[in-house]
């Protein structure tokens, strides 16, 4: 392998899933797990792929190993298109990538001995030397910080630190060159962590292993990986350099995920990030940005003057109307409104008096849900936003998602934004980083 060429070299990368129905099992949708990543590991080197639960890390690692068959894109090992390789050499590839699963404790089988685990990748591959494989377990265990003796241990003897030494003995007692750890030290605790991580560290220095840490703690990955790709809702968002990512972050999914840390130090500020909602189903991801229904800094209409933060009001609303799930409850609104309407506000509302409300009273209201000025800075906003409520207040739901899409539709739901780059190695996509801010060139009518 040269310089030049990375140990591992991942472009376009998905893995797709059927939704199917019937007795027929007529595919009617798919989920989109891994939806075109690229990704690169050399060897020595220590690369983090960072994000939320769901987002498609753990499906990424199995199919970058076709544990998972990919459904597109290339995987390159040492230079060769692992996509195409036969039963054979597909069992050789696997000798020099191991995986390390984040519970070690439900990948050893209770009725055999560590020992017989560790060996096991041995066995596999064809070394039937029994003293031999003895040998190499025994000082492999030592490697990984266990006694020899845990050989004739059994999981339920070991801690969860010792277990995962464990399972990384495992994976190293077949020499590979690269290590793909999903999630090593979640289920520890910090001190066993840092021991742990100090090992696979080490190791990595010692072997020139090259090591792809999965893992939602952005501290561990900071503290031992070289670079970084941050990953959303099956893509990557973000990439670079460690440091370079996680002190000027460009994405705002980075930023927020940077933000949620703790920090140990009480006199040190940290701006809070407001990201709201779950991360959408990958069988029906959002157009355009797949960010764009969460993301705090969604570009604005060029047409209109907002204030930012009224702008992501705007954007929230319009974002609930748009879920099935989460539509807005205008009659529970329209209820709220009439426990204070009369002379006596402390009694139950009921339907007589909640039809007595004046649907002037329920825009209000809605208005007051979402956190919206009883008059926008902007007037032509302004009265745009006001017939929107007013046919929301009627019951018009559609009607009034309708109107916001068309008048307050952003570039960040229509375009997927394109890869920048921010400096030597380090990319991301956002509409925040187009010439004028991807800002939209006007709007519609309804």
């Amino acid at each position: 392998m040269t310089a030049e060429t990375p140990l591992l070299d991942v472009r376009d990368l998905a893995k797709h899933y059927p939704v199917t129905e019937g007795v027929w099992n007529r595919e009617v949708g798919r989920v989109r797990a891994v939806d075109g990543i690229d990704l690169t590991v050399g060897r020595g080197e220590a690369v983090g792929l960072v994000g939320e639960s769901g987002c498609g890390k753990s499906t990424a690692a199995r199919t970058m190993l076709r544990i998972e068959e990919p459904t597109g894109g290339t995987v390159r090992f040492d230079g060769e298109d692992v996509t195409g390789y036969d039963r054979e050499r597909l069992k050789r590839f696997r000798r020099r990538a191991q995986l390390i699963l984040q519970d070690p404790a439900s990948s050893f089988d209770p009725r055999r001995s560590i020992g017989q685990s560790v060996a096991e990748p041995l066995d596999v591959h064809g070394m039937t030397d029994r003293d031999r494989r003895r040998r190499l377990v025994e000082g492999t265990l030592e490697r990984v910080g266990l006694s020899p003796d845990a050989a004739d241990r059994y999981p339920h003897e070991l801690s969860g630190g010792e277990k995962q030494r464990a399972a990384l003995a495992r994976a190293l007692i077949v020499d590979p060159d690269l290590l793909v750890a999903d999630e090593p030290v979640s289920a520890l605790d910090t001190p066993t962590q840092a021991d742990v991580l100090d090992l696979l560290d080490g190791l990595r220095a010692e072997l020139g292993l090259g090591v792809l840490l999965i893992s939602h703690d952005l501290r561990v990955v900071r503290d031992v990986c070289d670079r970084v790709a941050v990953m959303y809702l099956g893509e990557v968002v973000e990439s670079g350099p460690v440091d370079a990512v996680f002190d000027d972050p460009q994405h705002p999914y980075t930023r927020a995920l940077l933000a949620s840390v703790p920090v140990p130090d009480p006199t040190v500020s940290r701006p809070s990030v407001d990201l709201v909602g779950d991360v959408p189903d990958a069988a029906d991801p959002p157009s355009g940005c797949r960010f764009h229904t969460r993301c705090p800094a969604v570009v604005q209409p060029a047409s209109y003057d907002f204030d930012e933060d009224v702008w992501r009001r705007i954007h929230r609303l319009r974002t609930r109307l748009s879920g099935d799930d989460s539509a807005v409850d205008v009659d529970a609104v329209r209820a709220r409104v009439a426990a204070g309407v009369g002379d006596d506000a402390d009694s139950p509302p009921n339907e007589e008096r909640s039809d007595a409300v004046p649907d002037e009273a329920v825009r209000a209201a809605l208005r007051r849900e979402f956190g919206l000025p009883d008059r926008l800075s902007d007037p032509e906003a302004d009265a745009v936003l006001d017939r929107a409520l007013a046919r929301l207040a009627s019951g018009e739901c559609e009607a009034a998602a309708s109107l916001l899409a068309s008048e307050f539709g952003t570039v960040c739901e229509r375009s997927t934004p394109t890869k920048r780059s921010i400096s030597a190695e380090h990319e991301a996509a956002c509409h925040l980083l187009d010439d004028g801010h991807g800002s939209d060139d006007g709007h519609g009518s309804a």
